[in-house]
């Protein structure tokens, strides 16, 4: 077999940090965003926290796992602005739901949603979803302005969360299993070119 065509054949399907989606929802506070200004956000990890015990004095040490730690509990978003700011606004808004200077913190219940991201593949298909249960903006940083600049306004939020779920696009299952979500992956994006076509007229 020739090494290029084989490398070359796995580099193709390798999928890109660029190739990503984000979904903000929180219904309660009527919230609905697609992110499409996002332009940097992490996928969470996940640690099983563990303790020590021994079942006699001086005994070999086992670990006994007792928590689930998802990633520090929070994640951080960068967005670009255009004029309108609507990804800010998005934020404030849920922040200001959170605490009413009135009337203080809401419960819980009422002001926390999903934040849902997406890694697409190379023909832009969803191959990996992250979605973040319970989330809310813990904190929107500052921005600098400076006339003598002349870069793309950004903001960047840490949103916190409880835990997180995924799933999977593909998984392997043996030669069949794989041909079908290969035609399954074609026949996703025919459609979604064809939509796109549609909306922008291209």
């Amino acid at each position: 077999m020739n090494i290029n065509r084989f490398m070359g054949a796995h580099i193709d399907n390798m999928v890109r940090q660029n190739k990503f989606e984000v979904e903000i929802l929180c219904p309660k506070v009527g919230i609905r965003s697609r992110g499409l200004r996002c332009t940097n956000i992490t996928l969470p990890g996940k640690q099983v926290v563990f303790s020590e015990f021994s079942e006699y004095g001086g005994g070999p040490m086992r670990k006994h796992p007792n928590k689930v730690d998802y990633g520090g509990g929070s994640v951080t978003m960068t967005f670009m602005c255009d004029h309108t700011f609507e990804d800010k606004q998005i934020f404030e808004l849920w922040q200001g739901y959170i605490y009413d200077d009135g009337f203080g913190f809401q419960y819980q219940d009422d002001y926390t949603g999903t934040i849902k991201i997406v890694q697409m593949g190379q023909d832009n298909n969803a191959v990996y979803d992250c979605i973040l249960h319970e989330a809310w903006p813990q904190n929107l940083q500052e921005q600098t302005l400076d006339a003598s600049a002349s870069e793309m306004q950004t903001f960047t939020v840490t949103v916190s969360f409880r835990s997180w779920s995924s799933s999977f696009e593909n998984s392997p299952s043996g030669l069949l299993g794989g041909l079908f979500n290969k035609q399954k992956r074609k026949l996703k994006t025919k459609i979604k070119q064809k939509i796109e076509n549609k909306l922008f007229g291209n």
